[in-house]
């Protein structure tokens, strides 16, 4: 069983202009770091990066996702690409759920819109038979729904910040 969910922000950054944000953008790590906490992202190679989120609280689980992903810019956007991602704290059930997510962050003049694209796959084999599949959704929809509260949280502090930060330096 899957489950899935888009989200989109429009982010407000005034007196931004597009090449402005263009330029903040085209360096994934300048976003990322205003995105993601610096102390859990570590810096692969081929635009690759390891993050380990601070855990989540999910019924009577402790979630704790470790992700890797990819971020490029291809001149419009820019693109982040889960690769692979452990959710450590499912114990038995740890087999039985698959992340992915896609997101971008496109530049506009005086703002930027972000984009993600999330989806949660519940097996419904082993362990997972045992589990009624309206509960199987009801909690992946409540997983993704506080996977996107921290997401939209984070683009609207640090990504903010971080962009009208830049721009004022980089008039």
């Amino acid at each position: 069983m899957q489950v899935h969910r888009s989200h989109d922000i429009a982010l407000q950054l005034p007196g931004a202009s597009l090449a402005q944000l263009q330029d903040y953008l085209s360096q994934p790590g300048r976003p990322l770091k205003a995105l993601l906490n610096r102390k859990k992202v570590e810096r692969l190679e081929d635009g690759r990066f390891l993050y380990a989120s601070r855990p989540y609280q999910l019924l009577n689980f402790q979630l704790h996702p470790e992700v890797v992903f990819r971020s490029s810019w291809d001149g419009d956007q820019l693109s982040i690409v889960f690769e692979h991602c452990t959710i450590h704290g499912l114990g038995r059930l740890q087999d039985l759920v698959q992340f992915q997510c896609q997101a971008w962050i496109r530049p506009e003049q005086e703002r930027m819109v972000a984009r993600a694209e999330l989806s949660l796959e519940l097996s419904a084999s082993g362990a997972g038979a045992l589990l009624p599949k309206p509960l199987m959704q009801r909690t992946g929809d409540l997983a993704l729904g506080l996977v996107t509260d921290r997401l939209e949280k984070r683009c609207r502090t640090g990504l903010i910040k971080g962009a009208l930060h830049w721009v004022a330096r980089h008039p």
